[in-house]
């Protein structure tokens, strides 16, 4: 099955890739992962997914809390961070600014498009912007880091078709 799918797509140019070039991909487009960078105590504000959030359609469980958060504005962020070669921030790493830790990578890892490693970071200051500089504690040692717009790359999405099923296929 394996070697019949790269035959079939060798002229699509479908390559295998595991799970390393899928996260990458995945922070590439600043999708967020459910256990990383999102879980139950990370509402939809926080996680720069508040446009998900139809308060005007209807009650449903934890509308009131939303809309609190809304109005008053989350009190942390998840935010993008580049930084340069060689600094590749792992999940748990702390994020600081000031020499205070401010908040914590949530994913990261080095980008193969960018050819340098990012991270998206849940932060306690949500008035960070792009451009703005942090550090993150990179096996020890402070690494500076640039607060980076969301997401990191915008690229299309390009899904091969499939080949006609042939009758004799069955």
């Amino acid at each position: 099955m394996w070697d019949a799918l790269l035959e079939t797509g060798r002229g699509q140019g479908v390559l295998p890739a595991g799970l390393g070039a899928r996260d990458a991909a995945r922070l590439e487009a600043a999708l967020r992962l459910w256990g990383n960078d999102m879980d139950e105590t990370v509402n939809a504000y926080e996680a720069g997914l508040g446009w998900t959030v139809k308060l005007d359609k209807g009650d449903f469980i934890g509308r009131d809390a939303l809309a609190k958060v809304k109005e008053a504005g989350p009190r942390r962020r998840l935010i993008g961070l580049s930084m340069a070669a060689g600094n590749i921030p792992r999940h748990g790493a702390a994020v600081n600014k000031g020499g205070a830790r401010i908040g914590t990578v949530t994913s990261g890892t080095h980008s193969f498009f960018l050819e340098h490693p990012i991270a998206l970071a849940l932060v306690e200051v949500p008035s960070l912007r792009a451009g703005d500089m942090v550090s993150v504690d990179v096996r020890g040692r402070d690494a500076p880091a640039d607060v980076a717009r969301l997401p990191f790359y915008r690229g299309s999405a390009h899904t091969a078709s499939a080949p006609a099923k042939s009758k004799d296929s069955n």
